[in-house]
C-alpha cells in the first residue's frame, strides 16, 4: 500500500466519523507515519471549528507526532492508550502534547462504529 492509499484509508474511515465538538480551540497536528511502505505526512487541523486533512506537512502546526499507521489505528479504536505509547517510546510526539490528546479522542470510533459478532446459542 502506498501513501497515498494508507493516507485515505485513514481519513474515510475516521474523519468522516471525527467530533471535534468538545474542542474549543484551535489545533494542527502533522502526522508522520513511519512505515517503511506506506510513510508519509499528513496533517489533520481544526482552525475556526473547520476540519481540514490533506496528504502534506503543516508547518505552523502545534504538535508534531511520527507513528505506524497500525498503532495509529489501534489508538484510534481504543485498543491501545497514547500516553502508554509515548512512554514506552512508540510514537514520538513534540509540541503541545494536550492537542495530541484532543485530537486522539475527537478522531476516535464512536464505541459500537465497529462490527461485533453476536453470539448465537
Amino acid at each position: 500500500m502506498t501513501f497515498l492509499e494508507k493516507f485515505e484509508s485513514l481519513k474515510q474511515k475516521y474523519a468522516a466519523a471525527a467530533d471535534f465538538s468538545g474542542i474549543d480551540h484551535d489545533l494542527a497536528a502533522e502526522i508522520t507515519l513511519t512505515d517503511e511502505d506506506a510513510g508519509g505526512t499528513f496533517y489533520v487541523a481544526w482552525i475556526g471549528k473547520q476540519l481540514s486533512v490533506e496528504p502534506y506537512g503543516y508547518r505552523d502546526n502545534t504538535v508534531s507526532i511520527r507513528i505506524a499507521s497500525d498503532l495509529l489505528e489501534a489508538l484510534l479504536q481504543g485498543k491501545k492508550h497514547p500516553v502508554d505509547e509515548f512512554l514506552r517510546g512508540s510514537l514520538e510526539a513534540e509540541g503541545e502534547p494536550a492537542h495530541a490528546l484532543a485530537l486522539i479522542e475527537a478522531l476516535k470510533l464512536p464505541k459500537g462504529k465497529e462490527k461485533r459478532k453476536k453470539k448465537t446459542g
